[in-house]
């Protein structure tokens, strides 16, 4: 098959997407030696994805294409074009926003949640309008579509109304030669130096997104915890600016813990293992995730981790993992005192690692290229 696969929503390597396409096309390229591939992407993000097999080449545009909205256009006017020119037997697009309604062979299409269909004023109104009139007749048009958990199926059958058959649930996995333990010592070490950060501490691991990712309820049950337990600990918010991101900063900023809130930007993937594995706990509170990456990276690397009881976040932790109300500040802290004050032993770490080793790219690819010969069939 000669495949064209869309790589333009990378956004600098900076989202659970941005994983999802990174970490699918480096294990296709070990699994998949058949089949052409034709990456399509921003000459700015190149450096993104390493080609290390002959059958994949990228083919790289100009900044100005990766704009949201040239994007979408190119996506509906070049791009069917440049399939049938290329003779692609099957387009991938891993994002929703970005399936054309002009089919130039079969599409497959990832599709990682649908919550702006149920999240009101995630974006501005010109996006929530595009989100919820335009975007749902483009994921009826793709011919198979994957997702990434069976939270997320649910809703792209019942909300978006497309026949369950055409939706396949395949598990994101985790790069483990990358996301396992640090000695703990180790990585302390490494984020004094690199981070001056040589206190205990709390992390939470997402795009600074508000009210999404729901920071400000963790810094209100962390305000608590400090007040009650005269803590040592401080609470770690590395990520990205997004949507939102000054009113996280400004509910820190005016917090009585404000000394013990810090903000580190965005963590390159690197340093990652470090602090999960230096952390005494990773708290993951956002309101609505289609998989959680943070989650299963954080139980590869042995750290504690509790996290929001909705959505897929409830069907990827499993029993492993604490849960609680993210819309309540009392549930989230008595969630987190709980877990610190019991304590993290040698079982429950064993315990964790070998749950999320289930989170594999081989298996991922393999079904995906399943999937790929279903849709040409």
């Amino acid at each position: 098959m000669n495949i064209g696969f869309s790589a333009f929503v990378m956004q600098g390597g900076r989202s659970g997407v941005a994983s999802y396409i990174r970490e699918l096309i480096r294990t296709l390229q070990i699994e998949d030696s058949a089949n052409r591939y034709d990456i399509m992407m921003p000459l700015r993000e190149a450096d993104l994805i390493e080609l290390t097999a002959p059958n994949f080449r990228k083919s790289l545009y100009p900044g100005l294409i990766a704009n949201p909205v040239v994007n979408i256009a190119w996506h509906n006017t070049i791009l069917p074009m440049l399939g049938k020119k290329r003779k692609f037997d099957l387009l991938h697009v891993p994002s929703y926003r970005r399936i054309p309604l002009v089919k130039p062979c079969p599409i497959v299409a990832t599709v990682h949640d649908v919550a702006t269909l149920t999240m009101d004023a995630k974006y501005d109104a010109a996006r929530m309008f595009y989100n919820r009139r335009i975007v749902p007749a483009q994921i009826r048009n793709a011919d198979e579509i994957i997702t990434v958990s069976h939270y997320s199926k649910k809703d792209i059958v019942e909300l978006v109304g497309v026949p369950e058959e055409k939706v396949t649930v395949i598990y994101s996995g985790i790069n483990h030669s990358i996301f396992r333990p640090v000695e703990k010592e180790a990585a302390r070490a490494r984020l004094a130096e690199n981070y001056g950060l040589d206190a205990p501490f709390i992390i939470y691991l997402s795009r600074l997104e508000h009210p999404a990712k729901n920071h400000v309820r963790l810094i209100e049950a962390f305000e608590r915890y400090k007040a009650e337990t005269d803590s040592a600990h401080k609470l770690v918010l590395p990520g990205a600016d997004w949507n939102g991101a000054d009113a996280i900063r400004e509910r820190a900023a005016t917090s009585p813990v404000h000394d013990d809130i810090v903000f580190p930007g965005f963590v390159p993937l690197a340093d990652l293992p470090a602090f999960y594995s230096a952390c005494d706990l990773m708290a993951f509170p956002s309101l609505f995730e289609g998989f959680g990456f943070p989650i299963v990276e954080a139980l590869a690397c042995g750290a504690p981790v509790i996290c929001s009881d909705t959505s897929s976040m409830r069907e990827i932790a499993g029993d492993v993992v604490p849960k609680f109300d993210p819309y309540s500040t009392a549930s989230i802290f008595q969630c987190l005192e709980k877990t610190l004050s019991e304590g993290w032993s040698e079982a429950k770490r064993q315990a964790r690692l070998a749950y999320a080793a289930q989170f594999n790219w081989n298996v991922a690819a393999h079904k995906t290229l399943e999937i790929y010969e279903r849709a040409v069939r």
